[in-house]
């Protein structure tokens, strides 16, 4: 299946204003409201990414941009797939719904219209004792406020049956493992990756797709894609002085090496900023590594236990 990129997330919450409050002090934009939902998307050019409507706390599922129409076609045709149906969100489009081994809802989205992508700040410009590139003035100034955020990158699931859930999105949606984990000293039990988007030659995330063995089925993560470190520890300070709840401080993660920060929302669903991430392509070759020798921030020594409670 040639899966572009992923494109959304879903989710039902209790309050609707005190969670898309949340979010936009985080850094997404509202681009429809209701009574009973809402929609948003972030400043990089997509019509939406995330929406979520009045229920109980709940994940709904999410989707992923692919290449045409006859993708979907095909998704139908070998995969079991929904009717397509035109979808009702921001910038139109199709749709088809997969369903996998654990009862999750993926979305296969095609021919939505995207937005127009908002400017950037100023590059940052750095002087390290290697490289010196700003002479004669400060480095640049950037307002107290939510993160701006670029794209959804990249999501944590946790899953009741890591063999049979990895198994399914390799084979249906065709992502690859760039990095597993295992438990101490047993290489064949397996109980975490890190999938990415397979394009070939073409570079893509580290992952985009996080899987942890569990005793559930539910989310563990969502992730965006801010400017660059400045912009997190901006935000940082920015959510902190709105009330709102850190999991973890800012770190660098050692596989696929990109910078977080994550919040709980009112759901206690976590919401990460990234940045720096590692960019792979086909010739990256799997590695396999003991979960019990391996370090979940490089620059903290708090336990990986609190990423995960």
């Amino acid at each position: 299946m040639p899966i572009r990129s992923l494109h959304h997330v879903s989710f039902t919450v209790p309050d609707l204003e005190k969670t898309r409050q949340f979010a936009e002090d985080f850094g997404l934009l509202t681009v429809e409201k209701s009574d009973d939902h809402f929609v948003m998307q972030t400043g990089g050019g997509d019509a939406w990414c995330y929406q979520a409507h009045r229920g109980d706390r709940g994940f709904s599922g999410l989707g992923f941009l692919v290449e045409s129409e006859s993708d979907l076609e095909d998704a139908i045709k070998n995969h079991g797939a929904s009717a397509i149906r035109k979808l009702e969100t921001p910038g139109g489009g199709l749709a088809v719904t997969l369903t996998n081994p654990e009862g999750l809802k993926i979305d296969l989205v095609y021919g939505i219209d995207g937005d127009t992508p908002q400017e950037v700040h100023p590059e940052l410009r750095l002087n390290t004792p290697a490289s010196r590139t700003r002479f004669g003035e400060p480095q640049s100034t950037r307002p107290l406020g939510p993160a701006s955020l670029y794209r959804l990158g990249h999501l944590g699931l946790f899953v009741k049956d890591y063999k049979t859930s990895a198994e399914w999105f390799e084979k249906t949606l065709g992502l690859k493992v760039s990095d597993s984990m295992h438990i101490p000293h047993n290489p064949d039990k397996t109980v975490v990756a890190f999938m990415r988007i397979d394009r070939g030659e073409h570079w893509v995330d580290h992952h985009a797709i996080f899987l942890a063995q569990s005793d559930k089925t539910d989310l563990h993560h969502i992730s965006f894609e801010a400017q660059d470190f400045e912009a997190q520890a901006r935000a940082h300070r920015w959510l902190l002085s709105k009330g709102w709840e850190p999991n973890w401080g800012i770190g660098r993660h050692p596989l696929g090496c990109h910078v977080f920060d994550v919040w709980f929302d009112p759901d206690r669903y976590r919401f990460e900023t990234f940045t720096d991430t590692d960019l792979l392509n086909h010739d990256h070759e799997t590695g396999h590594h003991d979960i019990s020798k391996h370090e979940m921030d490089a620059w903290s020594s708090d336990p990986p236990e609190k990423y995960f409670e």
